[in-house]
């Protein structure tokens, strides 16, 4: 019996040797994220999405990046292809190398406001542990950047977001519809006549200069503009020029902003994405605080400025 304990060892070595190089099964890895399911749902179905957190198409110049035609993203020698969504799973085939390998990523509600995000894929015992599989390997690292990045404002809206309270609660107010084309003429008078109804008034301008726009018709834009006064003796709630408040250590939606001035509806668009996602409400229209001194910019001037979005 002695004699034959080698041989049946080498011999179970043997099969579990061959098991775990021949063999693939189903692997399946695990995170949670707390982040509503169907805001994940569209990060892993749409291929726009997807170029965000899936290595190596994340870390990726956009410009060597593509999408082709509607199911695809190429980056050098390495494909994805979007083949399936069913219910709340989302099937890649991805390629390094002529290489291909099938990827799922599905959801799964836990508790509350988080999800639990699982990939699967095929992979023999060897390989998951020792191998080098890179297609395996960037799956493991996306499923990790996933956490990271629901958890990273800029990440996933393109702007660090944060919740603020209400510092500047009183504002003189005045607004106009104008033509598009004079918008910036129409901005700088708005300004210059805040001001100097503030100085006749002696309500005690502060500098803080705030102002939102959005399209009126086909050609026209609606022009809001504020200043911050330390004085409210005098002024009305109603009239040309209006008395504004905003309730002391009220939340705020902000974000830095750095770009063109004709830009920065993006980053008001990125703030509306996250109170919607967020299930937020929103108590008023959003504003822009200027940073970069002046009252009159060009679309193409690069500014400063603070966005906020004011939400319960």
């Amino acid at each position: 019996m002695k004699n034959k304990i080698p041989i049946i060892t080498l011999v179970l070595l043997t099969a579990f040797v061959l098991y775990a190089t021949l063999v693939k099964r189903v692997h399946e890895e695990e995170i949670k994220v707390d982040t509503a399911i169907s805001i994940i749902h569209q990060e892993i179905s749409s291929l726009h999405n997807i170029a965000r957190w899936y290595l190596p198409f994340s870390g990726a110049d956009t410009i060597s990046t593509k999408i082709v035609l509607t199911n695809k993203l190429e980056y050098d020698n390495n494909s994805l292809k979007l083949t399936k969504v069913t219910g709340l799973s989302a099937w890649y085939q991805v390629t390094e190398n002529n290489k291909p390998e099938d990827i799922v990523f599905s959801l799964a509600a836990d508790t509350g406001h988080s999800t639990k995000i699982s990939l699967h894929y095929e992979s023999t015992l060897w390989n998951k542990f020792f191998g080098k599989n890179n297609v395996i390997v960037n799956a493991q690292k996306s499923l990790q950047n996933l956490k990271d990045y629901f958890a990273d404002t800029k990440k996933m809206y393109g702007y660090q977001i944060e919740i603020a309270s209400v510092t500047d609660t009183a504002f003189l107010f005045t607004s106009k519809v104008v033509a598009t084309a004079n918008k910036k003429t129409a901005f700088k008078a708005l300004f210059e006549s805040l001001i100097k109804e503030a100085k006749e008034k002696e309500l005690g301008y502060t500098g803080v200069r705030i102002f939102y726009y959005s399209p009126f018709g086909d050609d026209s834009t609606h022009l809001f503009t504020s200043i911050g006064i330390s004085n409210t003796k005098g002024v009305g709630f109603t009239g040309e020029y209006s008395l504004k408040k905003m309730p002391f250590n009220g939340r705020l939606l902000t974000a830095f902003y750095q770009g063109s001035f004709g830009d920065v509806h993006k980053v008001v668009n990125a703030l509306n994405q996250f109170q919607n996602d967020n299930r937020m409400t929103i108590m008023a229209i959003p504003f822009i605080k200027l940073i970069t001194d002046g009252i009159e910019f060009e679309d193409s001037q690069i500014i400063q400025a603070k966005v906020f979005y004011p939400v319960f």
